[in-house]
């Protein structure tokens, strides 16, 4: 038997895997996913490649670190977690969906700030502006008390730095080809709301549902996990109706498995922009294994545009 049949018959193998409802093997893919995440930085420090050729890679990277922090997190939440009361030697064993959910929702909208900031689709002009008012918009929103000396120093050097932004972003193209009339609203909209996309002669603020569909996640998978993130991971009644059915039932199981699902694909999508937007994670990404190539790119060839996708590999 050659080689490449070999090779091909092991992505069948995982093909059919991600095509089953088998929780194990789906938490699997998951933990694999997520060290070959891990693997993309520590490769890449081992190699000395700190260093980053404009700060929106950087914070990018770091945006990356946050979702990398939740997902681990949520590691360790799958193995269950222990309600006590050490006062009544109580100790009830339980698994939390609930607290999933919420770390499920950090990470999603940690990867669609990491697309639109690194998006292969968008020229990099446009990237830097994003970076510009996405950075901004968090220093007017910093809310810190000027009571002391420290916090006023801060107060003045992030005036400094919103003065700057700002003259990055009037010379933009973006900024230049609006109208006068648009020009006069535009930095009113970014104190609002910094997930704005630009059309030619005007822009949009944009919900998170618009930067799913941005990120090439295939439009039918579109509503149902921006449903899921608006339902699930607040307290609407569904989720307390939800608290009520899980005991006794399998509910616990089916919804872990439903968010494990989604994070491997998320995982998969944020592994490809990093190897797509910064060449230096090429390197860590060609020193992982057959096998963690295959379902990254099972991952995005089955839930996204095929733009996005880093390599065709042979199924």
């Amino acid at each position: 038997m050659s080689k490449q049949t070999i090779i091909d018959a092991e992505a069948r193998k995982t093909a059919l895997e991600l095509l089953s409802n088998n929780p194990s093997v789906h938490i699997s893919h998951y933990k694999k996913l997520l060290d070959s995440l891990s693997s993309l930085f520590i490769i890449r420090r081992k190699k000395q490649l700190n260093d980053f050729p404009n700060e929106r890679l950087y914070y990018i990277n770091l945006i990356t670190q946050k979702f990398l922090l939740h997902g681990s997190s949520i590691k360790k939440l799958l193995s269950g977690i222990t309600i006590e009361s050490k006062s009544n030697n109580l100790a009830v064993p339980i698994t939390d969906p609930f607290s999933i959910y919420v770390l499920t929702r950090a990470m999603i909208e940690a990867y669609l700030l990491q697309n639109y900031l690194s998006n292969i689709k968008i020229d990099k002009d446009t990237l830097d502006g994003r970076f510009d008012i996405w950075m901004r918009y968090g220093l007017t929103k910093r809310g810190t008390e000027y009571n002391s000396d420290e916090a006023k120093i801060v107060m003045q050097s992030d005036q400094e730095t919103i003065k700057q932004l700002d003259c990055n972003i009037k010379k933009r193209d973006f900024y230049n080809k609006l109208p006068e009339d648009k020009k006069a609203t535009f930095f009113k909209t970014i104190n609002k709301e910094w997930k704005i996309i630009f059309n030619e002669t005007t822009f949009h603020p944009v919900s998170w549902k618009r930067l799913l569909e941005e990120s090439g996640l295939k439009s039918q998978l579109t509503d149902k996990i921006y449903n899921f993130l608006s339902w699930h991971a607040h307290t609407q009644s569904i989720s307390i109706l939800q608290l009520r059915n899980m005991w006794g039932s399998n509910f616990d199981v089916t919804s872990i498995l439903t968010s494990i699902k989604e994070l491997s694909i998320f995982i998969s999508f944020i592994i490809s922009d990093l190897v797509l937007s910064d060449k230096d994670f090429r390197t860590s990404y060609n020193e992982l294994n057959k096998e963690m190539k295959t379902l990254i790119y099972l991952n995005c060839i089955g839930f996204r545009d095929e733009a996005y996708l880093i390599e065709k590999i042979a199924i």
